[in-house]
């Protein structure tokens, strides 16, 4: 089943060379939708400094259950797909973000999203396992890519990436209706 119309209209008007910053409406659309405001369920921007040393912040947007996370989902520009550095960073502060948060997570998997612009790659973390999809050790010998471009392999307005996000949504409620 595809996105609500409203859903859609709002991904059409991204302009042609998209920044990061014209997905974050849409995605709060989006996730609005999928986890609504009257819901025990809140749906939080987060700017985040990319590093201590620079002026760049990273975004994302952080699901809580009755204000513990339960899921998150970090915005990339459409362009670093196309860049083995830019997916490595993003693999990276996803996997970072998934490690700071996941003590506060109070159901047995955390779930993320890895979204670079429509093209989505999906993380689950359970306790006492390792980060879902599993880390590629660098090997600088042979100058490997540990992210990629097949694992951001679902899109968003595909009906493949639209069943996957609503079986983890539909994954997320479930749990936290058990808790």
């Amino acid at each position: 089943m595809p996105w609500p119309l409203p859903i859609i209209r709002q991904f059409a008007k991204i302009p042609v060379n998209p920044t990061e910053a014209d997905f974050h409406g849409v995605y709060n659309k989006l996730l609005y939708t999928l986890f609504p405001a009257d819901s025990a369920f809140t749906v939080a921007p987060q700017f985040m400094p990319a590093s201590p040393e620079s002026a760049e912040c990273d975004f994302y947007f952080d699901v809580m259950h009755e204000d513990r996370i339960v899921f998150i989902v970090h915005l990339r520009s459409p362009g670093d797909i196309r860049y083995v550095s830019k997916r490595e960073l993003a693999d990276k502060q996803i996997r970072n973000r998934i490690r700071d948060l996941l003590d506060d997570c109070p159901i047995p998997v955390l779930h993320a999203i890895s979204a670079i612009g429509t093209q989505l790659c999906f993380f689950t973390k359970r306790i006492n396992e390792r980060v879902n999809p599993l880390a590629i050790p660098p090997d600088n010998t042979y100058e490997n890519d540990t992210a990629p471009r097949e694992r951001w392999n679902y899109n968003v307005l595909e009906e493949a990436g639209v069943q996957k996000l609503r079986d983890v949504v539909e994954e997320i409620k479930e749990a936290c209706a058990a808790l």
